[in-house]
């Protein structure tokens, strides 16, 4: 008997949290180049640095347009008051009145259309700084100091955020609902669900240290492969974890319990199904048909088939029989591990 927790392993691939090509929104030449290709930059720290000057002339010009839209609507409204005034004593016509009024409002409109000049012209300025908009590693920059750009030269430098790293993998839809259906059943019975706790095996078959979490299922199922895509969370203060790594993801779950275990080598299969040799007090074979779960390192998980304390056969199952004698020799349950248990 040993803790065992079941787990399920899959084939995954990592994925940046956040991953962005930085681009420019207008045009002109890059003065300024505020980072080093690989660093890791702060959200909001300047990047790139486009001349300003053009944009601060255009936003200044916008101003003195909004001021000219705005006199124009102070005198149109004086006007339309004195108007106003008159008519009631005949001393100007209703023509006269309806041109007043549409002076006014068309000044109100010219002074709309340069309150938004001057608006698009102050974000065209804010747009000669452009900022990194999380924090994350600066890839290659694909342009440099005196380079001129506009919104269509392409990508500038990419962007990744590494912490936390994703990871994608597959499940198919009859462990999902089966799943599904233990997890229901244990609500039903009171017990709180099982919680899956996802960890990485690398491609050195190292296990990563931290474990991750479940971030986000897919809302439906693939229908050409049946699968459902599953992405979990890990963290990455280190900066281990590289987007676009092959690695394997081991969902762990529940808390481990004790479970049966059996070498994988005593284990024999026929038409009947899985098998095992075991000998009975009188040191006689015995075969026991078993029902085996998962894989546990060079261990199989038992379901059913065995108790604890039987005696396994583990070496020479070929040469014995169901029924014959033997003369057993009782070996080390694991045995690459110092000290294993007899």
């Amino acid at each position: 008997m040993e803790p065992v927790a079941t787990q399920f392993e899959f084939v995954a691939r990592t994925r940046a949290s956040e991953d962005t090509e930085i681009r420019a929104r207008i045009t002109g030449n890059i003065v300024e180049r505020n980072f080093a290709e690989g660093q890791v930059v702060q959200e909001g720290d300047l990047l790139y640095r486009i001349d300003p000057r053009p944009y601060r002339a255009a936003l200044n010009v916008a101003n003195a347009e909004l001021s000219q839209a705005r006199a124009a609507v102070d005198v149109a409204q004086r006007n339309l008051k004195r108007g106003e005034e008159l008519a009631p004593n005949g001393y100007i016509s209703d023509a006269e009145m309806d041109k007043l009024r549409g002076d006014y409002d068309g000044a109100l409109a010219s002074r709309e259309a340069a309150e938004a000049a001057v608006e698009r012209a102050s974000i065209d300025l804010d747009f000669t700084d452009i900022r990194a908009p999380f924090t994350g590693t600066a890839g290659r920059s694909q342009l440099s100091k005196g380079d001129l750009v506009n919104p269509t030269a392409g990508a500038l430098v990419t962007l990744v955020q590494l912490d936390p790293m994703l990871t994608d993998f597959d499940i198919d839809e009859q462990a999902l609902a089966e799943n599904m259906k233990l997890n229901q059943s244990r609500i039903a019975q009171g017990l709180d669900p099982l919680v899956y706790t996802p960890r990485l095996k690398l491609v050195t078959g190292d296990e990563y240290a931290q474990a991750g979490e479940i971030d986000y299922a897919s809302n439906r199922i693939n229908p050409s492969t049946g699968t459902v895509t599953v992405t979990a969370k890990f963290p990455n203060p280190d900066g281990m974890l590289i987007p676009g790594q092959f690695v394997r993801v081991v969902l762990r779950r529940g808390e481990a319990e004790m479970r049966l275990m059996i070498p994988q080598p005593s284990v024999l299969e026929d038409m009947q199904g899985r098998y095992v040799y075991t000998v009975a007090d009188d040191d006689t074979v015995v075969r026991k048909n078993v029902v085996l779960g998962s894989r546990q390192g060079i261990n199989w998980v038992v379901e059913s088939g065995l108790e604890e304390g039987d005696r396994v056969i583990v070496n020479g199952v070929q040469k014995v029989r169901p029924g014959i004698k033997v003369v057993p020799s009782t070996v080390a349950a694991v045995p690459h591990r110092e000290n294993a248990p007899q």
